[in-house]
């Protein structure tokens, strides 16, 4: 299950009940629950999975974070400026690393992108966390591949960059969403969302991390999830 923690990470590239909306819906917290299938709920390795994702933007800024239930580990990453500036950080018990992306470089599972297409169902939509939300499916090209059903808002501006995935086209946040990945199909559901002012320091890279490469962050998330 190595590449299970960078699939979630990769979709929270993007992108409570009841709450009411201000006029302004640029910069705050969207929370959300990632349902796991049954057979990876009964593995042995499930507790260390995280069970939230956390999607921080401001404008042109967003991070998205995951957590291990025992706060183990933490991974997040961080795209400032519609992408000019992209980073990855990854915490292991007291072990802080960063590593600085350099232009055109692959980010994790965005070596290998499907080609697909959206279709947009407008005559459906699904009230999620307070917000009615818009339906589109992802479409991909390789029969083997099963489509994606989406739930989206415009409400929210949600200035994210292009970074060569199924979801660039999608024209708001992700509020509920599916990952084939592997044969299993994995769930997230924003639960909460919190709109409120966002500081420029938590889209910058603390001071107690160490910078270090691709490869040495690949490794120890690897070896965590297998």
């Amino acid at each position: 299950m190595r590449y299970l923690l960078y699939s979630i990470l990769l979709i929270g590239l993007f992108a409570g009940c009841g709450f009411n909306k201000p006029a302004k819906m640029d910069a705050g917290v969207i929370t959300y629950k990632i349902v796991y299938p049954e057979e990876v709920q009964n593995k042995g390795f499930a507790a260390f999975l995280p069970t939230k994702m956390i999607s921080t933007f401001k404008d042109k800024d967003y991070k998205v974070s995951i957590k291990g239930e025992l706060s183990l580990y933490q991974l997040d990453y961080i795209s400032r400026n519609y992408g000019d500036s992209t980073v990855t950080l990854f915490r292991i018990f007291d072990k802080r690393l960063f590593h600085e992306h350099d232009e055109g470089e692959f980010l994790f599972l965005f070596e290998t992108v499907e080609e697909s297409s959206l279709e947009f169902i407008d005559e459906q939509t699904k009230e999620i966390a307070g917000i009615n939300c818009k339906k589109a499916i992802v479409n991909f090209n390789n029969p083997d591949l099963q489509s994606i059903t989406v739930y989206y808002t415009e409400e929210i501006s949600f200035n994210r960059p292009k970074e060569n995935s199924p979801f660039d086209d999608i024209p708001g946040a992700l509020m509920e969403f599916q990952l084939n990945f592997k044969g299993l199909e994995l769930s997230f559901i924003a639960e909460e969302i919190d709109i409120k002012n966002i500081k420029t320091e938590a889209f910058m890279v603390p001071d107690n991390y160490v910078e270090s490469d691709h490869g040495e962050i690949d490794e120890l998330v690897s070896s965590l999830i297998q």
